[in-house]
């Protein structure tokens, strides 16, 4: 009952197999994990602005003004970033600054917010962070 191999022949074979099942489940995890990775959802930057009178009531329809200012002004650069809206029922207003974002950038902006309602103004500056709702109380007076 001699089969003509040896143990070492049918130990080496047995972990020639081996290692290809480990080479093979290898690069499995590793092309899943590239693209796990790659499904990154990439989450909001936003501002949101709620805007009070002197008396810290909330402000209806105030006008609320979102800019950037340039950091080099010799030459009259236009502002970088601006946006206008006026506040809901609630006093709050909400910027969306996905467009001004790309992943893996640290910071978007360091931006002035500004508010008016009739004759009350009211103004403040605020570094933006990315993918969070970055928030701003601005009282008018």
């Amino acid at each position: 009952m001699y089969s003509g191999r040896t143990r070492m022949q049918i130990y080496k074979k047995k972990s020639r197999n081996y290692s290809v099942k480990l080479f093979k489940f290898s690069i499995i995890g590793f092309v899943l994990a590239i693209g796990l990775l790659g499904c990154y959802k990439r989450k909001d930057t936003t501002l949101r602005v709620v805007v009070y009178d002197s008396a810290g009531l909330i402000v209806e329809g105030a006008n609320v003004d979102m800019f950037a200012e340039p950091t080099d002004t010799s030459n009259q650069n236009p502002v970088s970033l601006y946006s206008s809206i006026s506040t809901d029922k609630f006093g709050i207003a909400i910027f969306n600054l996905n467009a001004n974002y790309e992943s893996g950038q640290s910071g978007v902006a360091i931006l002035k917010v500004r508010a008016s309602y009739y004759n009350k103004q009211g103004e403040s500056t605020i570094q933006i962070i990315e993918e969070v709702v970055n928030e701003c109380n601005l009282q008018i007076e």
